[in-house]
């Protein structure tokens, strides 16, 4: 494949990443910055994820000579996209809890730490900084400028670059084949509906409810390392994850390729 097909990802990728380490170089030469923000979880998890748009995206536009509108797809999805990707995501559900599951063992489940300091009647709060604010953020910069960046791309090779590069920025093993899957998926509901609105849907779908459920969980207690251990409770628990997976995911292609032909009658509609 052309490397020059490469270039425009890999800078914007280059643009987050220093974005992140200039932002982690100051807070550690400012201590009382960092004992703020540790102390504001809330404004820390907004601005953690803020660095990943900020400066690397004018910048980018900037370096590239290209329009914001041009990259960025905000189109109507339809009421009838809404439904079936709130139904995929739905059915998706034991797969990605399969996913987290193989890795706890080895793992400490960063989502612990994250919803930590937050208490249950601060739920509105971290729904924003742990659902919304992500879905939006991460979208824009993965299945908006990154996706944009592969065209001419394959939507397979399109999907598992975007895929991979948004676990990358995850930086945490724990979560990798997770976000790997998950960026997949968002990848080839952005490209189907051409909007990036269909992934930031369903990025909220999938952070929202576990936010909840690890929040009433959660509240109240203190959260220490991975406690999973490989025992056979825990291959059980494998066993059956992948038995409701296999049968849920294979419900999903199916609600998928109904996805597909909706998509490719409307985009003709629209032509």
């Amino acid at each position: 494949m052309d490397v020059k097909k490469y270039r425009k990802i890999l800078l914007f990728m280059g643009l987050m990443i220093a974005g992140v380490i200039l932002y982690t170089v100051i807070l550690q030469l400012n201590s009382n910055a960092m004992e703020f923000l540790i102390t504001h979880k809330f404004l820390a998890l907004c601005l953690s994820e803020l660095i990943f748009l900020f400066p690397a995206l004018p910048l980018y536009l900037l370096m590239t000579k290209q329009k914001l509108n041009n990259i960025l797809h905000f189109k109507p999805i339809g009421w009838k996209n809404a439904a079936y990707i709130l139904f995929m995501m739905i059915l998706l559900t034991p797969v990605t809890a399969l996913l987290n599951t193989v890795t706890a063992p080895f793992f400490t489940n960063p989502a612990t730490s994250i919803i930590d300091g937050f208490t249950i009647k601060e739920l509105p709060a971290a729904i924003i900084a742990i659902a919304v604010l992500p879905a939006v953020i991460e979208e824009i910069c993965f299945r908006g400028v990154i996706l944009n960046a592969s065209r001419g791309m394959s939507i397979k090779r399109a999907a598992i670059i975007n895929g991979v590069l948004f676990a990358i920025i995850h930086m945490t093993p724990q979560q990798f084949l997770y976000t790997l899957f998950l960026g997949i998926i968002f990848t080839l509901f952005a490209i189907h509906t051409q909007s990036v609105l269909s992934s930031i849907l369903a990025h909220f779908l999938a952070n929202a409810p576990n936010t909840v459920i690890l929040l009433i969980m959660l509240d109240g207690q203190e959260t220490a390392g991975s406690s999973v251990e490989l025992n056979t409770e825990f291959f059980m628990v494998i066993g059956l994850l992948i038995v409701i997976s296999t049968v849920f995911f294979l419900a999903f292609l199916k609600v998928y390729k109904q996805f597909k032909r909706h998509n490719a009658a409307r985009k003709i509609k629209n032509a």
